[in-house]
């Protein structure tokens, strides 16, 4: 996945490179995205390097993945797999979307080019989604993709001083597109 439009969005590879633009994100929307997000700080351009440079390291040793979502050749968001294990065929997609680009299906199809990279491109047999039960908008994009709800982890994901349950969503591979 090189580059793929999603709605009046672009998705592609979020690289190291792309740290001043991803801080930008940050200074402009930090009081929205950092809502749900276990990371801090993206704001100084140095420790979005550092997680950049991650991600492009977890690229390459085939574990994880992030790219990013550019509206109007601005970067409004991304989405990521956060981990990927090869092995049992598992992975897992998480987005975020600063505030003025949400509404317009971005999200929904960048998931469904996610979905469909996972399992035609990396082989994957399961792909997963997790969120808080309180997270209305992450929440509904399983719903609307055809996951199924597993099951809640209490008190497993730490977002500053809290902790706070996550929902487990999944989706097979010959459920996807049937």
């Amino acid at each position: 996945m090189l580059e793929r439009h999603v709605g009046p969005a672009v998705l592609r590879d979020l690289e190291p490179w792309h740290a001043q633009e991803f801080a930008e994100l940050f200074q402009r929307e930090d009081h929205d995205l950092y809502e749900w997000l276990a990371w801090e700080h993206f704001e100084d351009p140095e420790k979005s390097r550092g997680f950049l440079e991650g991600f492009a390291k977890g690229r390459g040793e085939g574990n994880r993945r992030l790219f990013g979502l550019w509206l109007d050749r601005m970067l409004v968001g991304g989405t990521l797999y956060p981990t990927v294990n090869m092995r049992s065929g598992i992975a897992e997609i998480g987005v975020f979307l600063a505030a003025p680009a949400r509404g317009q299906g971005i999200v929904t199809q960048a998931v469904e080019a996610m979905l469909d990279h996972a399992f035609d491109d990396l082989g994957m047999r399961r792909v997963e989604w997790r969120c808080s039960p309180v997270n209305l908008p992450s929440r509904a994009i399983p719903e609307k993709l055809g996951f199924t709800m597993e099951g809640v982890l209490r008190q497993v994901f730490q977002v500053r001083e809290n902790y706070l349950d996550l929902e487990v969503w999944s989706i097979l591979r010959d459920e996807w597109r049937s």
